[in-house]
């Protein structure tokens, strides 16, 4: 009689921007039929939703990686049902109810609430609410046609604020985390930061920017992570 050795999953969850396999294209390319990469099946995303999407993804025990706002998400189902989950790895978290009183996670928090403040307001069109949203991240205005901007900002409109939703600081004591930054966003360091004082891993890739999945190095540290938490 041959042994059956069991599935284990991984699911991926995106952040703002592309869903699905698309906004994992690194972990896509290795084809393997255990990687789970969660799609976007509404208007926008909804953690509180999401979460129990990815537990009920997970089919059982397995991993589950998050992206950005993608990480509140993965946190939330940390929480859940940390029985199911053999490792969280959160990729530049935007897990700011975690770090609440940090320097940059305020300053962040400042620059986005007058943003979302205005999302319900028709007096703003999609267009002034991306180049909005884009200002408080520091960004130039987003180069759209009329089209991929008014489906964008009915997306964006529509996500909750990703700090106020409650997340318990002690996750990493629940699930082993390990938490991956870049080195040139300081608010999503001072979240990785505070993971880290209760538990977590947090690894710093230089030069990375908001996507270290999407390097080799970033890469191998996530699966070397899991091969420690396979059991």
């Amino acid at each position: 009689m041959g042994w059956h050795t069991p599935t284990v999953r991984t699911v991926f969850i995106h952040g703002r921007g592309r869903s699905g396999a698309r906004a994992w294209p690194l972990q896509a390319a290795a084809a393997d039929p255990d990687h789970v990469f969660l799609e976007r099946t509404c208007a926008a995303d909804q953690p509180e939703r999401d979460a129990d999407r990815v537990v009920e993804a997970l089919g059982g025990r397995g991993h589950v990686v998050g992206h950005s706002y993608g990480a509140v998400t993965a946190m939330l189902a940390a929480q859940r049902r940390p029985d199911l989950l053999r490792s969280l790895v959160l990729v530049e978290p935007s897990c700011f109810d975690v770090a609440r009183g940090g320097r940059h996670v305020e300053a962040h928090i400042s620059a986005m609430a007058p943003v979302f403040a205005v999302a319900d307001d028709p007096e703003v069109d999609g267009r002034e609410f991306l180049d909005r949203f884009a200002a408080g991240m520091h960004h130039g205005p987003l180069d759209l046609d009329t089209e991929t901007c008014s489906a964008l900002a009915e997306r964006m409109r529509a996500t909750p604020a990703p700090w106020e939703v409650a997340l318990r600081t002690d996750t990493p004591r629940l699930v082993p985390t390990l938490v991956v930054t870049g080195d040139d966003r300081p608010m999503y360091t001072e979240v990785a930061q505070a993971l880290a004082a209760k538990g977590a891993t947090h690894l710093v890739l230089p030069g990375a920017d908001h996507r270290p999945q999407d390097h080799d190095e970033g890469w191998v540290a996530i699966r070397d992570f899991q091969v420690q938490h396979q059991r």
